[in-house]
């Protein structure tokens, strides 16, 4: 997963193990839409305004799951609604597990170092695929996207 800076309404881009472009994300911090090579929609995520949380409802086809960040305390939590997952590690550095309730692991997401400023995410099982992108793009959007950071001059 690559943060995408061109011009226009893209957001990032996913890419495949061989390093091919494989979905886009386009739109902007509150509605993005995960699209495949062709176009077509897959996926949608609209930020929901809540005032204390980051929360994310993320839909594809007819099933719909609600993923939550509160970023109130010391350590950010997150929470799903609709499935079993759990996020264990740290949201922060972008260095996170995506649980089952058995413990199973369903994808890992960590700073990829090849070089490239991107991120790799490790899934599991492929029907898991479409919604723990979904994921890791909710993540990344609160890290990356829209957001001030104060530089020195």
């Amino acid at each position: 997963i690559k943060r995408d800076k061109s011009d226009g309404d893209r957001l990032f881009v996913v890419f495949n193990e061989q390093g091919r472009e494989k979905y886009f994300v386009n739109g902007s911090k509150n509605t993005a839409y995960i699209s495949d090579v062709s176009g077509k929609v897959l996926v949608k995520i609209h930020r929901l305004p809540l005032p204390a949380l980051k929360a994310y409802s993320i839909s594809s086809g007819n099933y719909n799951i609600k993923f939550f960040i509160n970023t109130s305390s010391k350590t950010p939590s997150c929470y799903f609604f609709g499935n079993s997952w759990l996020i264990r590690g740290d949201t922060i550095t972008n260095s996170f597990d995506i649980i089952d309730a058995d413990n199973s692991m369903v994808a890992s997401h960590r700073i990829s170092f090849n070089g490239n400023k991107c991120y790799e995410l490790v899934v599991n099982r492929e029907s898991n695929n479409l919604f723990c992108i979904a994921t890791s793009i909710c993540v990344d959007i609160e890290a990356k996207v829209d957001n001030p950071t104060l530089q020195t001059v």
